[in-house]
């Protein structure tokens, strides 16, 4: 503990999205939280090599695209120092208060952290405030031993992983922050190739993984993605705190 706050890692796995992960590395950095944080980027991408110098901002480029989305996720994992697990996807947004309200609704006793009040984002506006499913969750590292970590799975690992956690633990929290203090922004259409929108891995299509790599590969090919060794520049394409003050003054 520090200043009576937990260690929060932040996980971060990703593949090719420079520009929405520079927007995510920038929502941790604005993050005012007082306690002790991490933020763990795993990059299994080959044709780059991600460079950011930050004391808490710690970048895995590993030369081998790993199997399985699941196995990435347990090898992030495993670099996390907290006991506190907070899922920082690529292509999501953080309010500054974000860890600070990962820390007032997880429980010392908590397993998983659901948020049933976050902010959907669809094409550069504000959609709804609401549920957020399974984006953003925050889980327990305890938790994720107890079960044996991720399924070695792609699309749908998310959903086997919550599932496991809820049979095996009571220790559910479902957070319903007022609406001016939601603090996880669910990206939605117009920004990446979302695995979400592509449905579960099944024998009727190639899993996404190759979905996803074929099409980060038809943008390199276009010139439309960097290789070799990139240094990061975290920024924000638009003032999302800016938006949802609009947005919430407005309901």
């Amino acid at each position: 503990m520090e200043n009576n706050y937990p260690f929060i890692s932040a996980k971060c796995i990703t593949y090719g999205r420079v520009d929405t992960l520079e927007e995510s590395i920038e929502s941790f950095l604005k993050q005012d939280y007082l306690g002790k944080k991490e933020l763990i980027i795993v990059n299994d991408y080959p044709e780059q090599t991600l460079v950011y110098d930050h004391p808490e901002v710690f970048i895995y480029n590993i030369p081998k695209t790993f199997d399985t989305i699941g196995a990435k996720e347990n090898f992030a994992v495993n670099l996390c120092q907290g006991d506190i697990i907070a899922v920082w996807d690529d292509d999501d947004i953080a309010m500054p208060n974000h860890l600070y309200n990962i820390a007032k609704y997880f429980l010392s006793n908590t397993d998983l952290l659901h948020w049933e009040k976050g902010v959907l984002f669809n094409d550069k506006k504000i959609s709804a405030i609401t549920g957020l499913g399974n984006s953003g969750i925050v889980y327990s590292k305890n938790i994720w031993k107890k079960i044996g970590g991720h399924a070695l799975e792609n699309a749908g690992y998310d959903m086997t992983f919550v599932l496991k956690i809820k049979s095996q633990s009571n220790n559910i929290v479902l957070a319903s922050p007022p609406d001016c203090d939601v603090s996880w922004f669910y990206m939605w259409g117009g920004r990446s190739y979302h695995m979400s929108g592509q449905g579960n891995d099944d024998e009727t299509k190639p899993n996404i993984l190759i979905r996803h790599s074929e099409h980060i590969e038809n943008l390199r090919s276009q010139g439309l993605i960097p290789t070799g060794v990139i240094t990061l520049l975290p920024k924000w394409n638009l003032d999302y705190q800016l938006l949802l003050k609009q947005y919430t003054n407005s309901e």
